[in-house]
């Protein structure tokens, strides 16, 4: 039986403005923006559960109703946002268009948080007052590249990170300082990132401020990430995934549980409580720093972080314990590769909580799982993005037989 979600925020939809955004059309970050919330969750339930469907027909598992944002608007609390000069319409800080060089202006976003459209706003006149020159990943030349935003709900306070094409000196640090000086904003960092690609952020980050982190509170537990690691972009909904997950793995006292993909460590506090051990598996370098200092921050005795990527955190693990009681996993868009499916199951965890962001890698290494002795047992949706298409869900598996370890 899948564990219960909280649904009255899916009921509360947040005040929809007058008009649905100034830059609909041509921002199609938001697809479904201009119909009414509850519209939107319809359509993300029936979309799932077609998908669902066509996988399996009849006999798939259970969708459960999705769980809404207590925000329809001002919830998304990062922004990444390209920095580009027009001759004719001056600074532009947006996105691109999908497929083309072209930016979209998005200043006046309504799905970014209060905090960032404010900070936004002060930040956007030194940028242009600088007269620092935009970069052209087609040239390969000037400064400016990314301006980076992410919001604390908790502290009330905004994180700046500009990312330039060249190293941080005189002028940049003195627009950075005027950054510093706005109000809401506690932490300033300076990312040099030379290379050609759209990769955002380049592997140098430099504090201007003496705070470097963002500190941020999920449920009762508290955050420290510094600029790179990865944070969830709704933090209420965050929330109720995570509880949600943890009660989903259903772990018991003498568990060793891993959690893959682990972040700065959210899924794996939530699941540590219940747990003998629970062992973090994080590929970022930042990500895993922070994810040890907030095992600290928050008193955890039982958790363990390690510096690896999934493939080799698996093989690490079978080192270690040879098997698992509970494994989960929260990938990115593209799921879970084949080296790594191939891993969790010689673990032979008893049950396996798969948070995803992307349903069409989600039920593709569902059925893989699925042909290697684990039965999906329900997947849950949360609309983590509302006004997108996007639909994050958790699915929960057992292991088919108890008694016997799954074979490759």
């Amino acid at each position: 039986m899948a564990p219960s979600v909280d649904r009255e925020p899916s009921l509360q939809a947040a005040k929809e403005p007058g008009a649905p955004c100034p830059h609909y059309p041509q921002c199609v970050g938001c697809r479904l923006i201009g119909q009414p919330y509850g519209q939107q969750l319809q359509w993300k339930q029936d979309h799932l559960a077609e998908l669902v469907r066509t996988a399996w027909g009849p006999s798939g598992p259970s969708v459960g109703t999705i769980v809404g944002s207590p925000e329809a608007f001002g919830y998304r609390n990062q922004a990444k946002l390209v920095l580009r000069r027009s001759e004719r319409r001056g600074l532009l800080v947006g996105l691109f268009r999908p497929g083309t060089h072209t930016v979209v202006d998005i200043r006046d976003c309504p799905v970014h948080h209060p905090f960032i459209q404010v900070t936004l706003a002060r930040i956007i006149p030194l940028l242009e007052e600088s007269n620092l020159p935009t970069y052209d990943e087609r040239t390969r030349l000037g400064t400016l590249r990314y301006l980076v935003l992410r919001a604390s709900r908790w502290t009330k306070s905004v994180q700046v990170i500009l990312v330039t094409a060249r190293e941080l000196d005189r002028p940049l640090l003195a627009l950075l300082r005027r950054v510093a000086r706005l109000p809401r904003v506690r932490s300033v960092v300076h990312n040099y990132n030379p290379s050609p690609g759209n990769v955002i952020f380049g592997d140098r980050f430099t504090p201007v401020t003496r705070e470097s982190t963002l500190r941020e509170r999920i449920g009762d537990l508290k955050f420290k990430t510094h600029a790179g690691a990865f944070l969830q972009a709704n933090i209420p909904v965050a929330n109720r995934i995570y509880n949600y997950a943890a009660a989903a793995a259903q772990t018991e006292a003498n568990d060793i549980v891993a959690d893959l993909y682990c972040g700065v460590g959210a899924l794996t506090f939530h699941l540590a409580p219940r747990a003998k051990l629970t062992v973090g598996i994080e590929e970022s370098p930042v990500a895993a720093a922070d994810a040890r200092s907030n095992l600290r921050w928050n008193g955890f005795h039982n958790v363990r972080i390690l510096t690896a990527t999934a493939q080799d955190g698996v093989k690490e693990l079978q080192k270690r314990f040879g098997s698992v009681g509970v494994i989960a996993l929260n990938p990115p868009r593209k799921g879970v590769d084949a080296e790594t499916r191939e891993g969790i199951v010689q673990l032979a965890p008893r049950r396996i909580v798969y948070v995803s962001c992307n349903p069409t890698s989600l039920i593709r290494d569902l059925q893989w799982f699925e042909s290697h002795g684990y039965h999906t047992d329900h997947i849950q949706p949360f609309d983590m993005f509302p006004q997108t298409d996007h639909i994050e869900c958790v699915a929960t598996l057992e292991r088919a037989s108890t008694g016997a370890k799954p074979t490759r």
